[in-house]
């Protein structure tokens, strides 16, 4: 078998998961033992961070950014800045 049709076949099983998914009616994370494909990506995409130091880093960068010079900032312009430094220092 070939990468491009192996890709193809996880692809086309992901498909098929996710339809099965969305026509189950279960609204119970339970329900998602009988999917391992998207239970994986909820654990990874949806669960909590164990500590707060994360959030502390974003308002440390928030707290540099919005001095008393820089008070008059728009909401949209802080946003920018804050994502800005904070992908910066990545």
């Amino acid at each position: 078998m070939n990468e491009s049709s192996s890709h193809s076949t996880v692809s086309d099983a992901v498909t098929s998961e996710v339809d099965n998914y969305l026509a189950c009616n279960s609204t119970d994370t339970t329900s998602l033992t009988a999917f391992p494909r998207l239970a994986s990506a909820f654990r990874k995409y949806f669960a909590a961070l164990p500590s707060s130091a994360a959030v502390e880093r974003l308002f440390s960068t928030a707290e540099q950014i919005l001095t008393a010079r820089r008070c008059k900032m728009s909401d949209t312009l802080f946003e920018q800045a804050v994502f800005l430094r904070y992908k910066l220092k990545e």
